[in-house]
């Protein structure tokens, strides 16, 4: 349990110091990377994935769209809401992100044989399971 509280805390530590980096908050890059994981997300999905409302994910997304790092289209599928797509300064932001968290597990994972990707599979889906079980155990 230490060393997966000092992982979290580390991870904590980075994310904190790249969103400084690139002038924003911690939950706009968690964003940016949700938007560039999938292309494009709604505003709606944001606030879900960073259990956010959405009058506080909409103040967000209008700091960032000011700051160059993302875009509302309109959305095909629901005429009333918006898509939101990265811009270049949040393509760039997104990728210092991966190249930092990428150099990092590569170094790991060669002095660990090789074998991070299936450990840490191993624990998102154990996580995952937690995750279900509990929601179980709340109903």
């Amino acid at each position: 349990m230490a060393a997966f509280a000092a992982v979290v805390r580390a991870n904590t530590s980075l994310v904190g110091e790249l969103s400084a980096r690139a002038g924003i908050h911690e939950n706009a890059l968690r964003a940016l990377v949700l938007v560039s994981d999938t292309g494009y997300s709604t505003p709606t999905e944001v606030a879900g994935y960073l259990g956010l409302t959405s009058g506080a994910v909409t103040n967000m997304i209008d700091r960032m769209s000011a700051a160059g790092l993302v875009e509302r289209a309109p959305n095909p599928s629901d005429r009333r809401g918006s898509l939101l797509r990265l811009l270049p300064d949040g393509e760039a932001v997104v990728d210092d992100y991966r190249a930092r968290y990428g150099a990092m597990l590569r170094t790991v994972d060669g002095s660990h044989g090789g074998e991070l990707h299936q450990v840490l599979n191993d624990l998102a889906t154990g996580l995952y399971d937690q995750a279900a079980h509990a929601m179980g155990d709340r109903g």
